[in-house]
């Protein structure tokens, strides 16, 4: 399933002794690690996209140009199933959790009117991180809980919050229906810049000013490419050549973004932490194709639990732990990120809730095959008042999917039908009821978000499918200035 391991001194051990070569454990390209009688806690650095397709990345093929994602691809660990949730919210809980959306209650975005946020008695991932020393940083698009305090990153275990609560604003006012959102730890930050810039800017500075003997936890989540479609002009003249004026000014918000994120490794290279730092990256969901994303061949898109709105590019890069050139091809879901990264800090943790993933990092690093999770991609599916969602088991994937009132199921042989051309449901009914019990048998959380309709004076300019940024004159206080603390 991979093509390149690293291999740890116990399995170097174990071949001598055995007498086996490494192509019989773990391929030709293995990497032995560094014998350390004591390693410093790893830092870890995370990058979230916002509604980045499939096929949006130039190692996937695309005409949009990303050599730095390029570079740590090739550098470190390509998934080649990575899944996320169909929506942002969902995903972003799913991270900070490890549990499923359908536990959570999490599935749908938070909408810029919803009281709740994400539920205060689930324990996540900064709060982890804190209790082994970490200092603890959320920087850009947060969306999970806009309207009271109690819900925002800094006060839920994260040291340090720069960015917006809400899940879109325009890039350079930084406001969402005429009141700016854009906060420093809940103080206002009135600034111009666009916000893909001031995210690296902000990322660069704590980089640069963090205490080396202290490990770090870094949470980036950048709003590019999520609407509005707004890029500075000089990256959108590099794609004159894309007729459509959607996927040109798309493909300026991956570059930017790819070349911020450069930005921030070099900046990582030059301070002391360079060696000892997991990068990961991926995208929130799948891509709109209707407001420029593109997925390829996978059918369907954000929202949807078909392929297109779920499968999505992902990567990890760590020189000397991860080798160059890994193709991880198992499945990896979003919920996996929580009880991975605690594999990649060496913590045993006992989790005060079920969790929904698996410490996936000793099979990236060394090839050691770990459990397989059966893995639910679900939202919330108003239409219908129920749930459309994928679930995946050994190389099924089943599919419901609300239409006109009633659940639709399909089934697909994932490995070996990708692109999901062929419903095998009639041909094997009892793999479709069993799935579909397993997913009634979840307890299931209190949807966030029901019965709340949006105010009258909200109007569709700037909202989240509007690929119109809204200039409109700020009429509203700032939201640190609306937000409830009671």
């Amino acid at each position: 399933m991979f093509k390149y391991y690293s291999l740890s001194l116990f399995t170097v051990a174990c071949m001598l002794i055995a007498g086996c070569n490494s192509s019989e454990v773990a391929g030709t390209n293995a990497v032995a690690q560094e014998d350390t009688q004591e390693t410093a806690a790893p830092n870890i650095i995370l990058f979230v996209a916002d509604d980045l397709g499939w096929s949006d990345v130039s190692y996937q093929g695309s005409e949009i140009q990303t050599p730095e994602l390029d570079r740590l691809a090739a550098g470190g660990a390509r998934f080649d199933r990575f899944y996320a949730q169909p929506l942002c919210s969902p995903t972003r809980g799913a991270i900070m959790t490890g549990r499923s959306p359908v536990r959570t209650g999490v599935l749908k975005p938070f909408e810029p009117w919803y009281e709740e946020g994400l539920p205060l008695n689930e324990k996540i991932l900064p709060q982890y991180f804190k209790e082994e020393g970490y200092d603890t940083y959320a920087i850009g698009k947060w969306h999970l809980g806009p309207n009271h305090v109690s819900y925002h990153p800094q006060n839920r275990g994260f040291d340090y919050f720069y960015g917006s609560v809400n899940g879109f604003f325009n890039h350079y006012t930084h406001a969402v229906w005429r009141g700016v959102d854009w906060q420093r730890n809940g103080e206002t930050v009135i600034e111009e810049g666009y916000s893909t810039e001031l995210i690296a800017d902000d990322v660069i500075r704590i980089i640069q000013s963090q205490d080396e003997n202290t490990p770090l936890l870094l949470y980036v989540a950048m709003q590019a490419p999520h609407t509005p479609l707004q890029a500075p002009e000089a990256a959108i003249a590099e794609y004159a050549h894309i007729e459509d004026e959607t996927r040109r000014v798309f493909a300026a918000m991956v570059s930017e973004m790819d070349r911020q994120i450069a930005r921030v490794m070099t900046a990582l290279d030059d301070s002391s932490m360079a060696d000892n730092t997991l990068v990961m990256f991926i995208s929130d969901n799948g891509g709109n194709e209707n407001l420029g994303a593109n997925n390829g061949e996978y059918r369907g898109g954000k929202t949807s639990p078909l392929e297109g709105g779920i499968h999505v590019p992902a990567l990890m890069y760590w020189p000397g732990q991860i080798a160059a050139g890994t193709e991880y091809a198992d499945l990896f879901a979003v919920e996996d990120i929580l009880p991975t990264f605690l594999g990649v800090a060496g913590v045993d943790q006992e989790y005060p809730l079920p969790i929904d993933g698996v410490n996936k990092w000793p099979a990236i690093s060394q090839g050691i095959e770990v459990e397989d999770n059966e893995s639910i991609l679900v939202k919330w599916s108003d239409a219908g008042a129920d749930y459309d969602y994928a679930y995946f088991k050994d190389d099924w994937k089943m599919v419901q999917l609300m239409v006109d009132g009633t659940k639709q199921h399909s089934l697909f042989s994932i490995l070996e039908d990708p692109y999901e051309q062929n419903d095998l449901a009639a041909e094997f009914p009892e793999v479709v009821t069993d799935l579909v019990n397993r997913f009634e048998a979840i307890p299931k959380g209190k949807v966030a978000g029901l019965g709340s309709p949006p105010p009258p004076t909200i109007t569709g300019l700037g909202g989240p499918g509007s690929i119109e940024a809204d200039f409109r004159p700020l009429e509203i206080p700032p939201y640190t200035e609306t937000m409830r603390t009671d």
